[in-house]
């Protein structure tokens, strides 16, 4: 990880943001600081845009608050959606894997959560799910009751994931279990300490970050990205320059160019106005 830029910051059209721990730090809020620096920039006619795997009703909030009008990178890259609804990127997961996940979640006695397009679904609210996704329910959450009842939709998930903010030896545990079950028909990922993910093959960030770069007619070179965590890693690497902020993983740190203070600390807002704007 090198500590100073090797880019030409003329050439910058595109900034690329995970969210939680990037963007946003513990509060879950935009620093006043930091939207003056996106906004200042968007008047460059430089863009920006999220990386999450989160999908829109997580990410809605933010887009409107950064007036992001381009689409956004979601669900870890299986979906290319604007915040105003429009999809123009869609990538689900076959339905044996989505069965899969179901059987295995049940077997362990895990919770799941399905992502469909801009919702998500679960059997059931339970205190295990509560903490991660509790605020969205009816708004962008839903209970189904019982899989069995939404067969007709289990074709559609881009996403399933298993959430246990409590203890994180159940996710190690599920993983390799997990992994024997999909067998190489989809990948399972850590995007958090309380998150086990399954997504569809060769669907990451960086891929959906190209393919919002070839929307924009621009090249990756002429990206900056900004993540801290592993699923953050091929993004990095993929853009023009790799940042990564605050309290990053090892692995985010080794695909990193540089790295910047917390979202706490303003970190990537402090790096745009020096780099971009002074």
């Amino acid at each position: 990880m090198t500590m100073t830029p090797n880019l030409d910051p003329t050439t910058i059209k595109l900034l690329a943001f995970d969210i939680d721990g990037t963007l946003v730090g513990a509060d879950h809020k935009i620093s006043p600081f930091t939207k003056t620096i996106l906004a200042r920039l968007r008047a460059k006619g430089i863009f920006t845009t999220l990386a999450t795997g989160r999908i829109l009703p997580g990410v809605k909030a933010y887009a409107d608050e950064l007036e992001i009008d381009i689409p956004l990178i979601m669900s870890n890259g299986s979906v290319l959606q604007d915040r105003h609804g429009r999809v123009s990127a869609l990538t689900c997961l076959p339905l044996e894997v989505v069965q899969a996940a179901i059987r295995i979640a049940r077997q362990e006695g895990r919770d799941l959560v399905l992502y469909v397009k801009d919702k998500m679904y679960i059997e059931k609210m339970t205190e295990n799910i509560r903490p991660t996704y509790g605020s969205l329910l009816n708004k962008g959450l839903y209970e189904v009751g019982s899989w069995e009842t939404f067969t007709d939709q289990l074709a559609n998930a881009s996403k399933c994931v298993i959430p246990d903010p409590f203890d994180e030896q159940h996710l190690f545990e599920t993983e390799p279990l997990l992994k024997e079950a999909l067998d190489g028909r989809a990948v399972t990922l850590r995007t958090s300490p309380v998150l086990l993910e399954v997504q569809p093959k060769d669907v990451t960030k960086a891929k959906g970050l190209a393919q919002l770069a070839e929307t924009l007619g621009i090249t990756l070179q002429q990206v900056i990205a900004f993540g801290d965590y592993n699923n953050d890693v091929e993004m990095m690497r993929a853009a023009g320059m790799g940042v990564a902020v605050g309290n990053a993983t090892s692995a985010c740190l080794e695909a990193a160019d540089l790295l910047v203070a917390s979202p706490e600390e303003e970190g990537p807002a402090h790096f745009l106005e020096e780099f971009l704007l002074s």
